[in-house]
């Protein structure tokens, strides 16, 4: 009797002990939990107005209203890590040191959980914001260097097959915003973009001067002569790289690709994570020459 009891007694206590012990062998740690975004503490904040209301919030939680604004929230986690890892080192490199900072000092736009929830749609929330969060812890307090400096994190939609370094569109020499092949880029349904502008309303339209890819650095307008970011802005264009045809009555625009071109390509990343790369792999390729700094210690 004596020994059926013992053995009762240690099946019982297997059975409780066989969980905690499995926490540890895939954890690492002992008594592991799972941490929400809203727990994570960088040390850094955002101060923004959100609706008339006046919020702090740690850096990593204000990722999760502001990557949403990026992407349409179907992609590979490996993306939205990607993109984790990009702004939040914006975020720091604008803060200069600091550990607050406004957001209308950033020039970016936190979204609520019920405009995030109008982007998505409902039926896809929950599933897209589990990858977000996900990825936000995981990468929590990643950012990426050059020389020891927080980087210009750069990044478009769509490039024209290779992306522009900053010395072909600024003349500026910098490193990890050197030219990379993003060639399944052309393929984007955002690749080739038509803008039709009327001779009612515009006259003139030259490209007085254009990179060697295509850039447009100066072009005149109604004898005006404007900037290729002026003209971009002034007529609506979904890119920095275009050519004008004469159409008689009216001025085609043809603009290839999508944004500035400089940095890395989420269109092209995406294809990336899709063929199994991790966030490191495509950071570093699309920004030559950088470093990873470590992990925030949960």
């Amino acid at each position: 009797m004596r020994e059926k009891l013992t053995m009762a007694f240690a099946i019982i206590i297997l059975a409780v002990m066989i969980p905690y012990l499995g926490t540890i062998v895939l954890t690492g740690k002992v008594g592991a939990t799972t941490i929400s975004v809203a727990e994570l503490d960088s040390g850094k904040t955002v101060s923004l107005d959100l609706n008339g209301q006046y919020m702090v919030l740690d850096v990593e939680a204000y990722l999760k209203g502001v990557l949403p604004t990026a992407m349409e929230g179907s992609e590979n986690i490996e993306m939205w890590k990607t993109l984790a890892i990009i702004e939040r080192t914006n975020i720091y490199k604008k803060m200069d040191g600091m550990g607050n900072i406004d957001e209308e000092d950033l020039g970016m736009k936190y979204l609520s959980e019920e405009e995030i929830r109008q982007l998505w749609g409902e039926q896809n929330y929950d599933s897209y914001m589990k990858k977000l969060e996900q990825a936000i812890i995981e990468t929590a307090g990643i950012v990426l260097l050059y020389d020891g400096e927080y980087i210009d994190a750069l990044y478009h939609k769509v490039s024209v097959g290779t992306t522009v370094s900053a010395e072909e569109l600024f003349g500026e020499e910098i490193p990890y915003l050197s030219a990379v092949v993003s060639s399944h880029d052309v393929e984007s349904k955002d690749y080739m973009n038509l803008v039709m502008i009327s001779k009612d309303t515009v006259q003139e339209l030259i490209i007085l001067e254009s990179t060697e890819h295509g850039y447009v650095k100066r072009i005149k307008c109604n004898g005006e002569e404007l900037t290729g970011e002026e003209a971009q802005e002034r007529l609506g264009l979904s890119s920095l790289n275009f050519y004008i045809e004469d159409m008689g009555e009216e001025f085609r625009v043809v603009c290839l690709g999508k944004g500035h071109g400089m940095g890395l390509s989420l269109y092209g990343a995406g294809i990336m994570a899709a063929e199994g790369k991790g966030y490191v792999e495509i950071l570093q390729y699309y920004y030559p020459g950088v470093q990873l700094s470590e992990k925030l210690s949960l």
